[in-house]
């Protein structure tokens, strides 16, 4: 069907609904007119939209049969359509902002590094990561808004002229992209006061990987720039530790569930004792997610773990400048003071 610009998408979906109740209709009685019962002949519908900014008509109309076929058999919802459309608007006008929770060093007190988090605009669907995300792979838009993200870090951190590492989420799916590490090295000819070095990419478990002999050699191909590679989640499923054991990273982060409460439950201290060895074995550092307690930290402490993350320390924030963070950083410094205090001889 042909529409009119600006015409509500629910007035396709509500048109569609009179189409499939109509052809019922018809069949029925057609059916009835033959001597044929038809009562439980039914039909499903599902529409969606095809833009004007198109490339090839014949690939826009393919997919749009395929989405709204699996919109009509409910493998996606009904909104799809119309959410796939905001999702597009997100990525052409970089309508996400950046945020930033520091990973601290027990030993010294000093920022290790940055994990850059994201987030969608504010009072829609698409504002937690978890949706933005899931719904942006289900349109197949998840390697252009995870490079979105990448654009926004990399002004950030130029911008307030980090020099401390920094953490960037991607999927295997989009690290799989033959475009992706082009596009990461013409963020470094852009903004040339951010290293490859110091940029950490952190495969995170939101997708499987499939092949891990290929995702091992496109790792090797960015490593070969400066890039470095962290695994995420760790000690939270299989999948983690496989990956641990086939793609050897050169930091693992243990995942919260480890970690909370890892002073009260032995069996904890048991898990994180386990994968300090793996570190340990395969020469790569460990980051322990998610302390959100005084007591958590001693323990972490007690155990040798260096690097830190979470709400005890600092809650994920925008860049400040220079000055700021320094201030900022005097006020982590006087909260560890007394993890470091009961540092083992």
């Amino acid at each position: 069907m042909k529409v009119n610009p600006g015409t509500e998408f629910g007035e396709l979906q509500r048109k569609s609904q009179l189409l499939q109740r109509e052809l019922e209709r018809r069949l029925q009685h057609q059916g009835q007119a033959a001597g044929i019962r038809c009562e439980s002949a039914q039909f499903v519908s599902g529409c969606y939209v095809i833009g004007p900014d198109i490339e090839n008509t014949a690939a826009a109309v393919q997919h749009a049969y395929h989405y709204a076929r699996s919109i009509a058999t409910k493998k996606l919802p009904a909104h799809f359509s119309e959410a796939r459309n905001q999702l597009l608007e997100i990525v052409k006008h970089e309508k996400i902002s950046v945020l930033a929770q520091p990973i601290m060093n027990l030993s010294s007190g000093d920022i290790f590094g940055w994990e850059i988090l994201t987030r969608g605009p504010q009072n829609t669907p698409f504002h937690t990561p978890a949706e933005l995300f899931d719904l942006a792979y289900q349109a197949d838009l998840l390697s252009r808004m995870e490079f979105v993200v990448l654009k926004k870090a990399f002004r950030e951190i130029s911008e307030r002229r980090i020099r401390e590492q920094v953490f960037i989420n991607v999927t295997p799916v989009s690290l799989g992209h033959p475009l992706f590490l082009n596009q990461l090295l013409e963020l470094l000819n852009t903004y040339p006061e951010v290293s490859s070095s110091q940029v950490v990419l952190e495969i995170t478990e939101r997708h499987a990987i499939r092949d891990f002999e290929h995702l091992g050699a496109v790792m090797k191909a960015f490593r070969a720039h400066g890039f470095r590679f962290a695994v995420d989640d760790a000690g939270a499923g299989y999948s983690s530790l496989q990956s641990i054991s086939e793609l050897i990273p050169d930091m693992i982060k243990i995942d919260r569930s480890v970690i909370s409460n890892i002073d009260q439950i032995s069996v904890k201290q048991s898990m994180l004792k386990a994968l300090l060895h793996v570190a340990e074995h395969i020469n790569c550092e460990v980051i322990a997610e998610g302390v959100e307690r005084k007591e958590e930290a001693d323990t972490l402490v007690e155990m040798r773990v260096n690097m830190v993350q979470g709400f005890y320390f600092a809650r994920p924030q925008p860049l400040v400048p220079d000055q700021e963070r320094v201030q900022q950083l005097k006020q982590m410094k006087e909260k560890m003071d007394h993890h470091r205090r009961i540092l083992p001889a």
